[in-house]
Order: structure tokens, then sequence, then C-alpha cells
């Protein structure tokens, strides 16, 4: 089973932190293609850049000895008192006649038990999942207890302290957000959603919890689509290089095969790092 594992500066969860001040987070998700300058991120906005990609006795009878013979010795006789005695004939057996009652009865031959064949189970056939043709409007993974609305998602440009102009995911306090320029469930694509942890109704505190193995599904179009967890990764944000930046920016990218990504910022008390909980189909 896959764990919490580091990834480039990254480090392993040592649980959520106790009890301090918390501090509000703005929560904006980069674009992917921007500039160095348009992925700079103040420090206390919670954006999505997060990290690198990381890319199983013998058994013996016991031998049985000989019986052993005893011979006993007589003492000589007087061959001269010894009298010789012829032996008598020993009478001739005779064979006594079979009466008929005696006769043995043969017993009539067993029919053979009829065989059976065993009827063949049909192998159901997998019915392909019909992809989405709507954005999802539902999450939910049982594990944490999370059932909450999906929405979807733009950004708006955003002035910073130092005069840069960038663009930020504009997520709802509320419902976590699908991204609108990722995939929709079924399509084999990236499924990227993100939502807020110490925020409105905190619908992502949680996903730092998910382990390798749990479900997690969408709602779209009335239909189930339901993914297990792989990985979970936490990512440094927060005044690192921009080359940090652009490789964490890479898990909202496209890719080959469906994937559900989930991120958030961390920890509860601040949001100097990102969470990525990454989730693949059950087939």
């Amino acid at each position: 089973m896959i764990g919490l594992r580091t990834i480039r500066g990254a480090f392993r969860l040592p649980g959520i932190i106790g009890s301090a001040t918390l501090q509000p987070e703005r929560h904006g998700w980069w674009l992917v293609g921007l500039t160095v300058a348009a992925l700079a991120v103040a420090s206390q906005a919670c954006s999505l850049e997060v990290g690198t990609s990381p890319a199983a006795a013998a058994n013996r009878a016991p031998a049985t000895l000989p019986t052993a013979v005893v011979v006993t010795s007589v003492a000589p006789a007087d061959l001269a008192s010894v009298e010789t005695v012829a032996p008598a004939e020993a009478p001739s057996p005779t064979l006594a006649p079979v009466e008929a009652s005696q006769a043995v009865t043969a017993l009539p031959a067993l029919a053979p038990l009829p065989t059976s064949t065993p009827t063949a189970v049909p192998t159901p056939t997998p019915v392909p999942q019909l992809p989405a043709q709507s954005p999802p409007e539902r999450i939910i993974a049982p594990t944490i207890g999370l059932d909450a609305p999906v929405q979807p998602i733009g950004w708006q440009e955003t002035r910073l302290k130092s005069g840069e102009v960038t663009s930020v995911w504009v997520v709802p306090d509320d419902a976590a957000g699908w991204h609108i320029n990722s995939a929709l469930p079924g399509h084999g694509d990236n499924v990227v959603l993100s939502g807020h942890h110490n925020m409105g109704s905190e619908v992502f505190r949680k996903i730092v919890d998910l382990k390798p193995g749990d479900p997690v599904t969408l709602i779209a179009d009335g239909r189930e689509y339901t993914y297990a967890v792989t990985d979970r990764f936490i990512l440094p944000e927060r005044g690192v290089p921009d080359e940090q930046r652009r490789q964490n920016a890479q898990w909202i990218m496209p890719t080959v095969a469906e994937r559900l990504t989930l991120v958030t910022c961390w920890p509860y008390t601040d949001n100097s790092h990102r969470v990525i909980v990454l989730a693949n189909p059950v087939q």
C-alpha cells in the first residue's frame, strides 16, 4: 500500500497541528502555462501549485525387526531301548457333497451412477462506463464523512502586493470546485477538484486523512463514477523557488489516463503547503 511520501522537499504528514489561531486562506489555483512571474503567489494565499510527480515435509514408516528363533537341547536317549514304531497310515480325506441349498447366489451387478455435466455459468460482460456530459454535481468519500456539492469554477486576475498580476482559481466556500479546464468523469483524462480546508464549510478539511484504497465517488448525469485513492502528497508552496511551483502545478495538467485529483491547502492553522490526493477509476 502506498503511503504518504516525500516529493522534492515535501514531507510526511505528521498529523493535524493542534490548536492555534486560524489563518483564513485565499484559495487560488494557478493556470497552467503562465510565466514564472504569473505563478508567484502571496504567502497568505491558498493557491494551486503543487509538487513534483513521483511517478509489492516428508513421512517415513518405521522399519519392523525380524522375529528370533529359539532352539531347545534334548538329552540323547538309549538307542537300544528305543522301539521302532511304524507310523500310522493317515486316512485319506473325503469330499462331502454340497447341498443345493448351500449354493452361492450371485449378486446382481450394480448399475453405474448417472454422470451429470455441470452447467456453465456465463461470465457477465462488464458494461463500459458512459462518459459524463455534464460537470460533476457531488463528491462522496465515506471513509472521511465527505458528502458535498460540486460547482464548476474558473479564475480571475489578482494583483499581488508586489504589483504583479496573476490569475487565481475562485473556489466556493461551501462546495468543492471542479476546474472548468479539466476533464469530465469518464473521459480518460485528469478530473481536478479543489476545495477549502479552513474556510466556509471546510469541504476538503479531511481529504488529508484519505488512505490508499479509500473510495471517492463523483455524481454526474445521475451516474456514479467511483475512484480508489492511490497516493497523497504534502508539498511546500510558500517561499519555494518558481521551479518548485511549476512542478507543483503539473498535478492539474492533462493526463494520458483517467485520474481524479483533489487539491487543498495545509496545515489547518496555515496555508503554507498543498495536499494532493490522487485516485484511479475502479474497474
